[in-house]
């Protein structure tokens, strides 16, 4: 077919989806119109791992084909309305989008959104004997899709209201990084947790939105209430000791989750002079839930409990029957203050309270077993928690203007929390106590921020910011039953075992942009992040959790050559590791890792350019401890070189075509997820 046939096909395709859009809202016959229509299409040739690629580059290896882009707006002297949409069935991709509006009365929004997002589902590598599982298909997606539909008025010297409703879904299957066990690979390389597991999610979330308010010249307010539906049925399976005959079996976890809420807030907003504003605001929140679940071992996945099994194995401890209740209240209230004593200071104040209340409670049929083979014990089990919480939270935030080419800032943030927290939990029906304990916390927070930007001329500014972060967490254990000693009926002691918890933290920033001749850009940005984690535990003192040590410089740079080309880069190195006390089942936490891209644009022609875009990763952080742990950090490299070629073969016809190339080595996973992929795109847009 040739090109002047092909955009003909286009031309047409776009006027039957006009007119269509146009009868749907009943167009008038006088109408000013105009819109875009785009088909697309792409491919994959892979060699190696599909999910891998289908995850980073969040497209289906196998391919799609649809209409990208469709828009149309039609406007007259009485309303506007606007319809765009997007379908690439490949991909899962969708998206339609509406909008009518009639300038000073009424308007229309409303848009369904889904995308399918990739994950790959491979477990563990176990590289001296070259171990790994699989027993399910491991391209995995989650479909998520959005969908509102709001309608408000536009009056502008009266009440303005706004009605809206959402509806967010979830639906699929992802990877989980709860790994089933193995004894495989046998001495000393047993057990490991390498075996995939899978979560699959079922999750539909409504929400119903009523707000009103008014604006005038020295105010505003607004009061809006909110109701939120939700419902979780999300199944976790997981494999243990796989291929080993006598302690193969399945653990699926289900969780099934309730939810009504509703809330309500208003704000009101003065401007007493042009030099003074104040606000306040204030929010109330009621969440009903109701819980269910089980965590049930089996010879299948989804199988009922039995007690007998012949799989059973020491530990194989789980539930059946769980039903439970959670309620939550939360109030909230704030005020805050814009003053500005001279042309150059500027003084902004605050404070914040928040009062949270949480009442549970469960009953379950706790399952153990006790040795290998042996029949599974039941128990019903009866527990209730209780958790209240009070909190008030200062600010403080002062900007001077001294000179015209220099900004800073300060801030401050205070805040002071008491809480209380009771659990309890019975056997029936003889009501034996379990455990018993109430305990009172204290939080106590600080964070101080300043900062500062120069223009020292035209083209070239410097900034810095300081943040300074502190978190303390005290408890103090009122009453209970369960001691503090090593006993080993009694090692369900959290939280009355942590006596304080502390997390401290810094970081600057330091950032310059330059442009030193016209058509160069250039930004150049450093950040350094330090942090301690250190808790207290009673019988046992302080322990120091980790120590976090991070440098982050990167640069990025624009530059217009000549009218013809452009250039572009950046590049980013991240220096980053956790520091753990040393053991021989757990070493630092790096997270070390370069980024770079580079891309250009030439115009070949009056109507052609010809574009580049490359990019690399790679993290080389793998750490190989096989006599005590799976393989840790991250070890990979990812490019990828990809040209695009755009010709406007008239004012109104445009073709795009791009083939690229991506190469992935990921060590981590000894070999498992590597894949070289030659990856290929087109696009016809018409606009009419």
């Amino acid at each position: 077919m040739s090109t002047h046939s092909f955009a003909s096909v286009l031309r047409r395709a776009a006027a039957g989806l006009m007119i269509a859009a146009l009868l749907a809202v009943g167009a008038p016959a006088q109408v000013v119109a105009e819109g875009t229509l785009a088909f697309a299409a792409g491919g994959t040739l892979l060699d190696g791992d599909q999910p891998a690629f289908q995850k980073a580059y969040r497209q289906r290896k196998d391919g799609f084909a649809g209409i990208e882009e469709f828009s149309l707006t039609r406007l007259n002297d009485r309303h506007t309305f606007r319809f765009e949409a997007r379908a690439l069935p490949g991909n899962g991709d969708y998206r339609f989008a509406l909008q009518w509006e009639q300038p000073g009365t009424f308007y229309l929004l409303s848009q369904f959104l889904k995308f399918r997002t990739y994950y790959d589902g491979s477990g563990g590598r176990l590289l001296p004997r070259d171990l790994a599982f699989s027993y399910f298909d491991e391209n995995l997606a989650v479909d998520r899709s959005y969908f509102f539909l709001e309608l408000g008025n536009l009056h502008r010297d009266s009440l303005r209201w706004r009605l809206r409703y959402d509806r967010n879904t979830r639906d699929g299957a992802k990877n989980s990084i709860r790994w089933g066990d193995s004894n495989f690979a046998g001495a000393p390389f047993s057990p490991r947790g390498l075996i995939p597991s899978i979560l699959f999610i079922d999750e539909i979330r409504d929400i119903f939105t009523a707000e009103i308010g008014r604006q005038t010249d020295e105010s505003q307010w607004k009061v809006a209430g909110r109701y939120q539906r939700s419902r979780v049925r999300n199944t976790h399976v997981a494999r243990r000791r796989a291929l080993e005959p006598a302690a193969d079996r399945y653990l699926t976890t289900t969780d099934g989750q309730s939810t009504d809420g509703l809330s309500g807030h208003g704000s009101y907003e003065r401007i007493v002079h042009e030099n003074l504003r104040v606000s306040a605001g204030g929010l109330m929140t009621s969440i009903d839930t109701n819980l269910t679940g089980s965590r049930i071992y089996g010879a299948a996945p989804d199988a009922e409990f039995t007690p007998v099994q012949a799989r059973n194995q020491s530990g194989d401890g789980g539930y059946f029957g769980l039903t439970g209740n959670a309620r939550l209240k939360q109030y909230l209230a704030n005020a805050n203050v814009f003053y500005r004593p001279t042309p150059r200071i500027a003084v902004i104040p605050a404070i914040k309270y928040e009062h949270l209340r949480q009442d549970s409670g469960e009953d379950h049929n706790e399952t153990s077993v006790s040795g290998a083979g042996a029949a599974a014990a039941t128990r019903l089990v009866e527990a209730a928690s209780r958790d209240a919480w009070n909190e008030v939270t200062e600010d403080l935030e002062v900007r001077y203007l001294r000179w015209s080419n220099w900004q800073l800032s300060a801030r401050g943030q205070w805040n002071q929390g008491t809480g209380n927290i009771v659990e309890q939990s019975i056997l029936l029906p003889n009501r034996t106590g379990i455990i018993d304990r109430d305990a009172d916390y204290r939080r106590v927070g600080q964070r101080y921020l300043a900062g500062a930007t120069w223009y020292v001329r035209p083209g070239l500014t410097f900034g810095a910011n300081y943040n300074y972060r502190l978190k303390l967490a005290d408890y103090r254990a009122r009453r209970d039953a369960t001691a503090n000693l090593n006993v080993p009926t009694q090692r369900d002691r959290y939280p009355h075992f942590l006596v304080d918890n502390d997390i401290a933290s810094q970081d600057v920033t330091l950032r310059a942009s330059w442009r030193p001749k016209p058509g160069l850009s250039l930004g150049t940005r450093y950040a350094h992040q330090r942090a301690t984690i250190s808790s207290t535990f009673d019988n046992l003192g302080e322990i120091d959790h980790g120590q976090l040590r991070r440098h982050i410089v990167s640069q990025t740079a624009l530059w217009q050559a000549t009218p013809r080309l452009y250039l572009n880069g950046a590049v980013n190195v991240t220096f980053d590791r956790l520091a753990v006390p040393a053991h021989r089942y757990t070493v630092n936490a790096d997270n070390n890792y370069v980024n770079a891209t580079v891309g250009g644009g030439y115009a070949l022609g009056k109507v052609t350019d010809l574009l580049v875009d490359l990019t690399h990763y790679r993290a080389d952080n793998y750490t190989d401890n096989p006599a005590f742990t799976l393989p840790l950090n991250a070890g990979q490299m990812l490019q990828s070189a990809f040209v695009t070629w755009v010709r406007r073969h008239s004012a109104r016809v445009t073709y795009t075509a791009r083939y690229g190339f991506a190469r992935n080595r990921d060590g981590t996973y000894g070999g498992q997820n590597d894949f070289s992929a030659h990856v290929f795109y087109g696009k016809a847009e018409l606009k009419f």
